[in-house]
C-alpha cells in the first residue's frame, strides 16, 4: 500500500513539472530520419552509386537551423561543417604526397564527387574522361609547372592513347595526389635522355611489353619492327635512350601509333614525316634520311 501511494505521489509530481516539448531544431532532427525529406528531394536519391550517409540518414550531414522549413525566404538546413572537414568525419584524410590534384589541395571534393549519389563508381560526377576533360580544357602554366590542353589531344579527329579509350585518365594518373610528377601511377621520365632501364618507364610497362626496350629482336614484343629487328631497341638502347616523348604524344595525335607530326629540337621545329602501311611504314625526320619498315 506505501509503495502505491508513493508511486501516485511521484507521478503527481511529474505532471505538476513545466513541459515545453522539443524545441524546432530537434524535432527536424527526428523528422529527417524518416523519409520524408525525399519527398520534396527525390531527386537527390534513387541513383545507381548513393553515398552511404545519404542512405541512412540526411542528418548525418545536414543540420537544422532552427528556421521554418521549406521557406522562400530562410534556408532551413546548413551543413554540419565545411567541406572538406566534413568529409573527413567519414573519410580518412589523404596522406601528404609530392604532388596533389589542385581541386584536392583547395579542398573541393564536390568537384568531382557527387554528395548524394551518382550513376558513375566513386561518386564521380560524370564519367572519366569527361569528368576530367571539363578542366583540362585549356592550358595551366605557373612558375614551376605546365599542364597542357588534353582535350585538344584527345577529341575529335585525334587518336587518342588507348589508355584513356579503355580505361580513362586513371589508367595513367592518379586523381587526388601521387608522389610521382603530374600524378602518374608509377614512374615515367621527364628527361629526353637517359638510360634504357625498365624502371625508368615503369608507368609504359604496366600495358607494354618489356620486349619494347630490352629485346633485340622480337616477333611481339613491338610492332615498330623490321622483320624481327626491333626498332624501338634499336632508337632507345644504352645509357642515352630517348623518351617515349620524343616521337609519340602520350595522349593523343592525328596521326597513328600516337606519332607526332613535329617535335621542337632545341630552337628547331622538326616535321617527323610519317606515313604508315598496312604492314610498317616510314619516316623522314630531321635525324636521319627516309627509312621505311616492314613487320
Amino acid at each position: 500500500m506505501l509503495m502505491i501511494q508513493s508511486f501516485i505521489i511521484d507521478f503527481l509530481i511529474l505532471l505538476s513539472l513545466p513541459f515545453n516539448g522539443l524545441d524546432y531544431s530537434e524535432a527536424i532532427s527526428l523528422e529527417m530520419q524518416l523519409p520524408v525529406c525525399i519527398e520534396c528531394h527525390s531527386d537527390l536519391v534513387g541513383r545507381d552509386m548513393m553515398h552511404y550517409p545519404v542512405e541512412d540518414a540526411c542528418d548525418n550531414c545536414h543540420e537544422s537551423t532552427g528556421a521554418s522549413h521549406p521557406s522562400a525566404d530562410s534556408l532551413g538546413f546548413r551543413l554540419m561543417d565545411k567541406i572538406p572537414e566534413l568529409c573527413y568525419y567519414c573519410h580518412e584524410e589523404k596522406e601528404e604526397m609530392d604532388f596533389t590534384h589542385q581541386p584536392v589541395a583547395g579542398g573541393d571534393c564536390l568537384g568531382c564527387h557527387d554528395a548524394h549519389g551518382s550513376s558513375e563508381a566513386s561518386l564521380m560526377r560524370s564519367p572519366d574522361p569527361d569528368l576530367c576533360l571539363s578542366c583540362h580544357n585549356r592550358d595551366y602554366r605557373s612558375d614551376s609547372s605546365e599542364t597542357l590542353n588534353i582535350r585538344r589531344l584527345v577529341k575529335g579527329r585525334m587518336k587518342a592513347h588507348s589508355a584513356i579509350e579503355g580505361g580513362g585518365c586513371m589508367s595513367c594518373h592518379q586523381s587526388h595526389g601521387s608522389d610521382s610528377r603530374a600524378l602518374l601511377v608509377d614512374r615515367f621520365p621527364e628527361a629526353d635522355y637517359l638510360p634504357a632501364l625498365t624502371e625508368n618507364f615503369e608507368l609504359c610497362f604496366l600495358c607494354h611489353d618489356t620486349d619494347l626496350l630490352n629485346a633485340q629482336e622480337t616477333e611481339w614484343g613491338t610492332g615498330f619492327r623490321n622483320g624481327k629487328k626491333n626498332l624501338h631497341w634499336l632508337h632507345m638502347n644504352g645509357n642515352k635512350g630517348r623518351n617515349c616523348r620524343m616521337c609519340h604524344n602520350i595522349h593523343g595525335s592525328p596521326q597513328s601509333f600516337l606519332i607526332e607530326k613535329r617535335l621542337d629540337f632545341g630552337n628547331w621545329e622538326m616535321q617527323m614525316n610519317f606515313v604508315p602501311e598496312e604492314q610498317g611504314g616510314s619516316c623522314l625526320p630531321g635525324c636521319h634520311g627516309k627509312l621505311s619498315y616492314q613487320r
